[in-house]
C-alpha cells in the first residue's frame, strides 16, 4: 500500500512540474505583446460621446509595432461595419488623429470573428510597423464614429500592440 501512495505522490509531482513548464512557456512566448488592454462596455452600449483611453508606456524607439484593434460585439449590433475615431496623443505633446473602419459582417449578414453563441470577437490590423519614436506615455483615445449616438451590441474595445516578427 505504502508503494502506491509513492508512486501518486510523484505522479501528483510530475503533473504539478507539467503544468508549471507549460504556464512558462506560454508567458515566454507571449514575449512580443507590448501592451493589450480592453475595455468593457456597460450594458453592450456605446454613445458617440464616450471616449476610451488606453495609455501605456515605451522606451524603445527602435523596433517596429503592429497595432491591432479587438471589437466584441454581440449578434444583437444592428450594422455590417464600425467606424472608429482613434487620436494618439504621443511624448511633447503632439497628437495625430484617424478613423479606422472594422467588418463585422459579411453582406449577407453573416458575423466574422471568433465565438459562439451570441459574442463575436474580431482582430483589425490598423497598423503595421508602427515605430514609437520617442519614449514616454502614449495615450490612445477611441471613439465610436457611427452615425448613431448610441450603438448597442459592441461590448467590449481593445487594442494590441505587438513587436513586428522578423
Amino acid at each position: 500500500m505504502g508503494y502506491i501512495k509513492t508512486i501518486v505522490r510523484y505522479q501528483a509531482i510530475l503533473l504539478l512540474i507539467l503544468i508549471a513548464a507549460s504556464g512558462f512557456l506560454s508567458i515566454s512566448c507571449n514575449n512580443s505583446v507590448m501592451h493589450s488592454e480592453s475595455i468593457h462596455l456597460k450594458n453592450n452600449e456605446w454613445k458617440a460621446s464616450d471616449t476610451l483611453f488606453y495609455s501605456f508606456n515605451t522606451k524603445d524607439s527602435l523596433s517596429l509595432y503592429d497595432f491591432y484593434f479587438e471589437i466584441r460585439n454581440t449578434t444583437d449590433y444592428d450594422m455590417q461595419n464600425l467606424y472608429l475615431f482613434i487620436t494618439a496623443y504621443y511624448p511633447g505633446d503632439t497628437y495625430s488623429r484617424d478613423t479606422a473602419e472594422c467588418i463585422l459582417a459579411a453582406p449577407d449578414g453573416k458575423w466574422y470573428g471568433k465565438g459562439m453563441g451570441k459574442h463575436k470577437d474580431n482582430r483589425f490590423l490598423f497598423r503595421k510597423g508602427v515605430r514609437f519614436r520617442k519614449p514616454g506615455n502614449y495615450i490612445i483615445a477611441v471613439n465610436q464614429a457611427m452615425r448613431k449616438n448610441l450603438l448597442n451590441g459592441i461590448s467590449d474595445v481593445g487594442i494590441l500592440i505587438k513587436k513586428q516578427e522578423n
